[in-house]
């Protein structure tokens, strides 16, 4: 028996996210004529990641230009004319309505040649590509996915009683199934509601910088420290014995062993937090409980002497040979 910190935990599983994953659309239909990038493929933003047939716009917009600057043209010489009093006023107010009507063309001429190329809103990777050069597609047609994998998230739905235990900012273990190794992010925030469907709270972990090892989608365990207590009297969770909804543990005493029953707190993977019962440095037995009974005469071990353990197991492992 022993004191230390025991952190108790909840472990959930979900999958890696992007910060933004979306779908990359055409405004306009058209033939395919240009596919500037591949799947995984880096793009800044703004970058034109394919392009449609846009001869006809061209036209149209240099045709436009030209058309402003006669009216341009005009609109000076309107001016002057206004200043010398050789037209009225309303003459040079229909002049500049003109040229207001042909910058506006102008504009539009613009924007129907750029709806004709897609480009990236943002920087980061292309997941996939969904079209061929070539190809004819309508209005709102999927030609490309897009992700942000900077930061990389993990969303998970606990239960509200952990939720509320949660603050932002606090440090989660994350486990990728694909990896060997483990990953860390902090909790980014916590909702504000329950969900009434599934009465679980959602709460967004943001991953560290070098989650980037792991894949998006890939499914991943999240542990995530809900309580922890720092100078916690355990003992190791091998020498609990459950019987009935009680719970007990054997006392080595000299040569004998003494049944005792416990009342416990916090658990992690190898510690239980006993709340009454015990004393510390008192010996519990860890392996053949099944044996014993109150007063059975036993030969105390040291895992380690035994073989059992690893020669750094605390002294207070013991084994229970009953004579």
């Amino acid at each position: 028996v022993e004191r230390r910190g025991i952190d108790a935990y909840y472990k959930a599983a979900s999958v890696l996210e992007a910060d933004r994953l979306v779908d990359l659309v055409t405004k306009v239909q058209g033939r395919v004529r240009a596919v500037n990038v591949e799947e995984g493929d880096w793009v800044e933003r703004g970058a034109i990641v394919a392009e449609l047939e846009n001869d006809r716009e061209q036209v149209q917009l240099r045709a436009a230009e030209l058309k402003l600057q006669e009216q341009q043209r005009l609109l000076d010489r309107n001016r002057s004319m206004v200043d010398e009093g050789l037209i009225s006023d309303q003459e040079f107010d229909t002049q500049r309505s003109a040229f207001d009507v042909a910058e506006t063309e102008r504009d539009l001429a613009r924007i129907a040649l750029e709806e004709t190329r897609i480009r990236a809103p943002f920087a980061g990777r292309v997941t996939e590509r969904k079209v061929v050069q070539g190809q004819q597609v309508n209005a709102a047609t999927a030609l490309f996915t897009l992700g942000d994998f900077s930061p990389l998230r993990v969303r998970v739905h606990l239960p509200e009683s952990v939720a509320r235990k949660l603050d932002a900012g606090q440090r989660v273990l994350v486990t990728p199934d694909a990896l060997d190794g483990d990953l860390y992010g902090r909790i980014e925030r916590v909702a504000p509601v329950v969900d009434p469907t599934t009465s679980t709270v959602r709460v967004t972990i943001r991953m560290d910088d070098d989650a980037d090892l792991a894949r998006v989608g890939g499914f991943v365990k999240v542990r995530i420290t809900t309580e922890t207590r720092n100078d916690a009297l355990a003992v190791p969770k091998l020498a609990l014995i459950e019987e009935g909804g009680l719970r007990s543990v054997f006392v080595a005493e000299a040569d004998t062993v003494r049944k005792v029953e416990v009342r416990t707190g916090l658990y992690d993977e190898t510690y239980v937090e006993v709340l009454d019962g015990l004393e510390p440095d008192w010996f519990v037995v860890e392996v053949g409980q099944g044996g014993l009974r109150d007063g059975t005469v036993v030969d105390p071990l040291n895992a380690a002497d035994v073989g059992w353990a690893a020669a750094d197991t605390p002294n207070d492992s013991v084994l229970a040979r009953a004579d």
